[in-house]
């Protein structure tokens, strides 16, 4: 199983001040004489105050950033929903139920986040919204006919633990469900966790910097809606 697709902020940002810390005191150090070295502390305290301005930038923003498999790697920014709120393929950020974020943070998926149970935000692809028609099987997930690629459950996680995949059968979603998905094999999602209520979503994730070529959310190719009569 992956980590979880948005890594820890705080994190993030106590690696990158440490990695500068020390390259700074490094060339620092290596100083001859007392006017590099007064330059080189000059650079070191710019980069300091650039990290600072970093991290409330940041935060003004809602930038997050992701290095896991699950979703492209790279910057994205977290937008609110509009009024007609999640859509079939929009990519959002995302709070996995309690039961899910639990087991996450116990078994190392997830950090500490802003979300209720003190679990990070997901970024998934809404794959399935209210009255949508759902299966699940041993193949992977099927929505309106449609079966989402990368969706098979797996019965062990990368440590060899077991995983409990949502039961097999055939259902419509109701009124307040969303089934959320990333193209990965190894993906944290409804596959475990079932419909997730809709009120789990905090953002819509936008990209700002990803990798070239990488499939994204609304780029992907979404599964239709149960009334188009022509699925793919």
């Amino acid at each position: 199983m992956v980590r979880s697709a948005l890594v820890s902020q705080s994190v993030l940002v106590l690696s990158l001040a440490l990695a500068s810390g020390l390259v700074c005191a490094a060339l620092t150090a290596c100083g001859t004489s007392r006017k590099t070295r007064r330059l080189r502390i000059l650079w070191l305290c710019g980069s300091v105050a650039a990290i600072v301005l970093m991290v409330y930038a940041t935060a003004a923003i809602d930038l997050h950033f992701n290095f896991t498999p699950s979703m492209p790697l790279g910057i994205y920014r977290l937008a609110p929903l509009s009024n007609s709120g999640a859509r079939r393929g929009m990519l959002v950020a995302v709070c996995a139920p309690p039961v899910a974020a639990e087991l996450g943070r116990l078994r190392g998926y997830l950090e500490a986040g802003r979300c209720p149970t003190a679990a990070e935000p997901l970024l998934k692809v809404v794959a399935a919204v209210a009255g949508d028609s759902v299966t699940v099987s041993a193949s992977g997930v099927v929505v309106n006919g449609c079966l989402l690629r990368h969706s098979r459950a797996l019965s062990r996680d990368a440590a060899g633990r077991w995983l409990y995949p949502w039961p097999h059968g055939h259902f419509q979603l109701r009124r307040g469900e969303l089934w959320l998905y990333a193209a990965d094999d190894r993906s944290w999602d409804s596959r475990y966790w079932g419909p997730t209520p809709v009120e789990g979503v905090l953002a819509r994730a936008l990209e700002v910097l990803v990798v070239p070529g990488a499939p994204l959310g609304e780029r992907e190719a979404a599964c239709p809606a149960r009334s188009d009569p022509h699925p793919p």
